[in-house]
């Protein structure tokens, strides 16, 4: 065995160890936190929470909020929480501490995927989804692409926090051109969960509406884009 065998050999194995490790630790957080996460679903669920919440101060439920927030960025079972947030802090400084939370799970994606590769992502990610983002791997103007892709409704923008760092676009050009492309559907979101609290309902009916709407667009438009991406890719080829 030379000398590069050797070295990819070591690679492997720390390779197989990080996601050993990492497994083990998202298994515990999901064991501990799933609970709370599966009351999400109904209305006496997210009572609890917020009762929950309440018996901290406030900068220990930011924390405790922004937390969970990044939980469901990585570990994607956690139903969406940005509705809890509008409902806990008002739709401004529920989307703050949102975006903060995403941008801190997707932080952390980023990093353990550039340090162990692609042996993380296919632990977390379907072939299906790595075959259908697959165009994203040879793209030289990836900024504007990802850009689409994270404001058509319906994308997955979680399995692609995972796909995004196995391609050539910087960690510095994603986080400040791609991510805040994530606010308007996290402002959405936030309003909706105030609405509900301050009873607003034609204005929560209102935004039901738009999200609808938004999702039947998204199912319209998303495939003609990705055929668009692939074909564009074959051509290349």
């Amino acid at each position: 065995m030379d000398k590069n065998q050797k070295i990819e050999k070591r690679r492997k194995i720390v390779r197989i160890a990080s996601i050993g490790v990492f497994l083990m630790i998202a298994a515990l957080v999901t064991i501990l936190v799933y609970p709370y996460a599966k009351e999400m679903d109904t209305e006496s669920g997210r009572e609890e929470l917020l009762e929950m919440f309440e018996k901290f101060d406030t900068f220990w439920s930011v924390i405790i909020f922004i937390g969970i927030q990044a939980l469901q960025v990585v570990i994607a079972i956690i139903p969406p929480i940005q509705i809890v947030g509008g409902m806990m802090f008002g739709w401004f400084f529920g989307a703050i501490f949102s975006f903060a939370g995403i941008t801190l799970g997707t932080f952390i994606i980023f990093m353990l995927v550039r340090l162990i590769g692609r042996p993380i992502v296919e632990a977390f990610v379907d072939s299906k989804n790595l075959e259908k983002f697959s165009f994203l791997q040879d793209e030289d103007k990836l900024v504007g692409i990802l850009i689409i892709l994270y404001v058509i409704p319906g994308v997955p923008k979680d399995v692609l926090s995972y796909i995004v760092p196995l391609t050539k676009v910087s960690r510095r050009d994603f986080f400040l051109y791609v991510m805040p492309f994530r606010i308007p559907a996290v402002v959405l979101s936030t309003v909706f969960g105030q609405s509900v609290v301050t009873g607003s309902y034609v204005l929560a009916f209102i935004l039901i509406g738009v999200f609808i709407l938004i999702a039947v667009l998204g199912i319209i438009f998303r495939k003609k884009i990705f055929d668009r991406f692939e074909n564009r890719k074959r051509k290349d080829d």
